[in-house]
């Protein structure tokens, strides 16, 4: 298998800038020339390879000319939420320098502001963003505001680079592969299949609670509840991914207990728990959802002054809904941090927990190879052997392979998401399960 160097990364995000357009159709700012830009992802690579006090670095690196980032209108940095942080004195933009500024610039928040100058890369502002953002890119919030529209560099880990505009990923080096954002798997294919059963029950439930024929009479968001199920399920796997560590999720049919043979014979879990929180608390942010925006829009449109119970009434629901969206994002990022324990996570598809620090003993001895997706829709296959992946991948091929009705999602230290299911005699492997949109 061939490895992919950042130089080699030019051609790529030449001709993926030049086939996106910015926000509102506007064609995106200029990329710096082509030396220059080699220039500065040789110098992202090789710091996202150190460590700070035996911390990985993580930054995120904005191309914006000096003079452009004065100029209201010129870029998004005039925004009322972006705020500048201009340096007195701006300073030659080196590896030592990255290295110093990543820990005080938060890649959740921050962007460090460069240009070339005179033949040399200059680093003379750190641009605060804010979170939303990358809240939202996480399904954190409803909503955010993208950062600037230039040439954006991302590393969260060693050898990894994201190149990003506005926001939005146009493609990604990890372990030496490009990844370009294709659809996640998540929502289409056979590993968004194997949940349709789950969001349907989460619709049911929703809409019986509710007392409601269906969950939208206008037919215009009807599909909500399914994709709500889908945020849930990737702020567990984005929270695995963000602990660093790696880890492995194993989701199983709900009519399982600890003690099923069908478990007890593929895993021994360490430690046993029944967390059965998320269920009820998702089933609850939908029945907010949707009584706060039955009366909320009835009120926007409304010509007449509000009366003083509809007030009340929203005031009320909006309380309710800001206490439910901390309570379920408590127990989603408690469900991820048990993966900080050596073992795999054991969740049904109802978001129940069985356990974790599972040991996976499920043995396939005639399981020589896998297939490789190179889609969500598995069209493309590519036969692959165990030997090529670790310890974490082979354990989680063998427990699928042996029980069918299950499905592991792989997250690799170097952060990518991967999911592994049998269809028919193959066990196929999506490796991009997660393909981040976002940035």
């Amino acid at each position: 298998m061939s490895i992919i160097y950042p130089p080699e990364l030019l051609p790529q995000i030449k001709s993926a800038w030049k086939a996106s357009t910015g926000f509102h159709s506007r064609p995106r700012p200029s990329l710096p020339d082509d030396d220059a830009l080699k220039e500065l992802l040789d110098l992202a690579y090789q710091t996202s390879l150190l460590r700070e006090e035996g911390r990985k670095l993580t930054f995120r690196i904005l191309y914006l000319p000096r003079d452009k980032g004065k100029k209201r209108g010129a870029t998004r940095v005039s925004r009322e939420n972006s705020r500048l942080a201009e340096f007195s004195n701006d300073r030659q933009f080196t590896i030592a320098e990255l290295r110093r500024l990543a820990p005080a610039a938060d890649a959740i928040r921050s962007m460090i502001c460069v240009d070339y100058v005179k033949g040399e890369w200059r680093v003379w502002a750190i641009l605060d963003t804010g979170a939303n953002w990358w809240n939202f890119s996480r399904h954190e919030s409803s909503s955010g505001t993208p950062p600037p529209e230039n040439f954006a560099i991302y590393s969260q880990g060693p050898g990894e680079l994201t190149i990003s505009s506005g926001g939005f990923t146009l493609l990604s080096l990890r372990s030496g592969s490009v990844y370009v954002p294709m659809g996640s798997a998540l929502h289409w294919g056979p590993v968004s299949s194997h949940f349709q059963p789950a969001r349907e029950l989460l619709y049911k439930e929703a809409i019986e609670k509710l007392e409601q024929k269906v969950w939208d009479e206008d037919g215009d968001d009807d599909d909500y509840p399914h994709r709500f199920y889908d945020m849930c399920l990737s702020r567990i796997l984005s929270g695995i991914r963000e602990l660093g560590h790696g880890g492995t999720l194993i989701v199983v049919p709900d009519h399982l207990s600890p003690n099923d043979s069908r478990l007890t014979d593929r895993i021994t879990i360490k430690h046993q728990c029944n967390y059965d929180f998320a269920w009820n608390l998702m089933i609850q942010s939908l029945e907010l959802h949707n009584k706060y925006y039955a009366l909320h829009f009835p009120l926007w449109e409304s010509k007449k002054p509000i009366a003083i119970n509809d007030y009340q009434s929203i005031s009320i629901l909006e309380s309710r809904r800001l206490e439910n969206r901390e309570s379920l994002s408590d127990c989603l990022r408690f469900i991820a941090s048990l993966s900080s324990v050596d073992g795999a996570l054991i969740l049904t598809t109802k978001m129940r927990l069985i356990g974790f620090g599972g040991e996976i003993t499920a043995q396939s001895p005639t399981l020589q190879n896998i297939q490789l997706s190179a889609n969500p829709d598995a069209s493309t296959l590519r036969r692959v052997s165990i030997e090529s992946y670790g310890t974490r991948h082979r354990s989680a091929f063998r427990f699928v392979s042996s029980y069918e009705d299950a499905i592991a999602f792989v997250i690799s230290s170097d952060g990518g998401v991967k999911a592994t299911k049998r269809l028919g005699s193959n066990v196929v492997l999506w490796p991009e399960v997660q393909a981040n949109q976002f940035a």
